[in-house]
């Protein structure tokens, strides 16, 4: 079975309208910043921050991915730890930092990406969380078989 997500930028009331929408089958109403992320779940990114953390030396936070609504089992929001540790990722020194965490990001077998592949996907991200951090907004993962 074939995971289908999307992260997305919003806050708590737009969060909750998109993913009704996308529950629904419907397209939500255009406005949050969001991405596709296929075949990628709650797992994958935690997995993600792990590897950006360590290679940050960010040190350690919340990286599990927190429930929104018992209602709504399709929608998660990225603590803040993940979205900081990612958004470091995308300002560090060492350009070839990030393609060095995709790359590493890459190997696990449940991911199915090649390492260009998740540097594209990293680097999108990156400028995702990037985005919401001035915004303000919080940053969610919805996600759904496919």
């Amino acid at each position: 079975m074939t995971v289908r997500s999307e992260l997305f930028v919003a806050d708590h009331t737009g969060a909750l309208a998109r993913t009704d929408a996308r529950d629904a089958g419907r397209e939500p109403t255009p406005g949050p910043v969001a991405l596709d992320l296929p075949g990628v779940g709650a797992i994958d990114l935690e997995l993600l921050g792990e590897i950006a953390a360590r290679a940050v030396h960010f040190g350690t936070g919340p990286l599990e991915l927190e429930e929104v609504d018992l209602d709504r089992e399709s929608l998660l929001e990225l603590p803040a730890f993940l979205r900081e540790v990612l958004v470091e990722l995308g300002t560090v020194e060492d350009a070839e930092l990030p393609a060095e965490v995709a790359a590493e990001w890459a190997t696990d077998d449940d991911l199915g990406l090649t390492a260009a592949a998740a540097h594209s996907l990293v680097t999108a991200i990156i400028a995702l969380l990037t985005g919401a951090a001035a915004s303000g907004n919080s940053v969610y993962l919805w996600t759904a078989a496919a």
